[in-house]
């Protein structure tokens, strides 16, 4: 007889389990705050001198509009307060150690570890830990690849970033605003601290928070440092597929890993064959699009929705390009390479610490 799951379905095996439903709703509200904070974002970083820092203001607007897309609205406007101010810092930190390779690397590292304190005061901080980490590196690899380095000042660039903030912001409040219309009391009033102290004793004690912090920097920071120093696209895909396997704070379950590594490995493939197919302007001109439906299919099916992820990406980053089909099979090269340099520094540092159980809620 064969077995049932708890709706009555038979469980598929094998291969086919990978593509099969993991009953989580999609993460749409999430899209359309990310999306919504990457077009006020980046209408108020166009109005400012320096218009290539557009690009920084609508990457900043995601990160900020993200953190508040969910739960009660009081939480939210806070999370979305404090990631803001601590975006402002990390993401001018990013652009301001853009081409000097080694004080990038450094300051990955040191990125890598705060986000994972953050993992301490759960679950709020390891959500915001992903945030920051998220943003921290969006800005650091997509300003390398626009070349806004040698286009934009660091003092406009500093302006663009805050503009994209305050949009993030615009977006939170207004988004909230109309969630606090049907949230009860008790809901609407609700608050959850965001402790510094936990962070702190985390890493006085150096626990598994601490050791995560530095499993996660090491391979971060010599890719960084690669990647800036070399600033060619092997480097930069190296370090993407690596960031996305150490995607979220915590140590991951060999299932969460390779499902990750599984679902890049699946977009770089499949968009190989797609540009066989569709032209290339085409595939460019729904790079935004392929992204935002990857982020929002991602929790209900985690191959696809991250392969979809990974091909919006690709095509973000590869757009100044063009050709897709003339570096696809480079790309995945560079995707193994960095999803072996991420596993084995996952397994190889303090191999005894204990897998994350649940892992920090976000798509992929």
């Amino acid at each position: 007889m064969s077995e049932t799951g708890e709706n009555g379905a038979t469980p598929r095996s094998g291969w086919r389990s990978w593509f099969a439903p993991t009953g989580q709703p999609p993460a749409w509200g999430l899209v359309r705050y990310a999306a919504c904070g990457l077009f006020v974002g980046g209408a108020l970083g166009a109005a400012l001198p320096e218009f290539r820092g557009t690009l920084l203001a609508a990457l900043a607007g995601v990160v900020v509009a993200a953190a508040g897309s969910s739960g009660p609205s009081g939480i939210s406007r806070r999370l979305a307060l404090v990631a803001a101010a601590s975006e402002l810092v990390l993401a001018t930190v990013a652009f301001a150690t853009g081409n000097h390779a080694v004080w990038a690397g450094l300051a990955m590292g040191a990125v890598a570890l705060l986000t994972s304190l953050m993992a301490a005061a759960a679950p709020l901080g390891g959500i915001l830990g992903f945030l920051l980490s998220l943003g921290y590196m969006i800005v650091a690899t997509m300003a390398r690849v626009a070349n806004l380095f040698e286009l934009v000042s660091l003092r406009w660039a500093a302006a663009h970033i805050a503009a994209g903030c305050i949009g993030g912001l615009i977006v939170v409040f207004v988004g909230t605003a109309r969630r606090r219309r049907t949230e009860p009391e008790e809901v609407r009033t609700a608050r959850a601290p965001i402790p510094v102290r936990p962070m702190w004793a985390s890493l006085r004690s150096f626990d598994e928070h601490a050791r995560d912090g530095v499993r996660r920097g090491i391979p971060l920071a010599i890719l960084m440092f690669f990647f800036q120093r070399a600033g060619g696209r092997d480097a930069f895909w190296a370090f993407f597929a690596a960031y996305l396997v150490l995607l979220t704070p915590g140590k991951n379950a060999k299932s969460v890993a390779l499902s990750r590594v599984g679902a890049t490995l699946f977009g770089v493939v499949l968009l190989a064959l797609v540009s066989l197919l569709v032209p290339e302007r085409v595939l460019f001109s729904f790079g935004i699009v392929i992204l935002f439906a990857g982020i929002g299919l991602s929790p209900p099916l985690p191959i696809v929705g991250g392969g979809l992820t990974s091909i919006g990406s690709i095509l973000m980053a590869g757009a100044p390009t063009g050709a897709v089909g003339s570096w696809a099979e480079r790309r995945l090269l560079d995707t193994i390479v960095g999803c072996a340099f991420a596993l084995a520094a996952t397994y190889v540092f303090w191999p005894r610490d204990r897998e994350t159980k649940n892992p920090v809620p976000v798509p992929t």
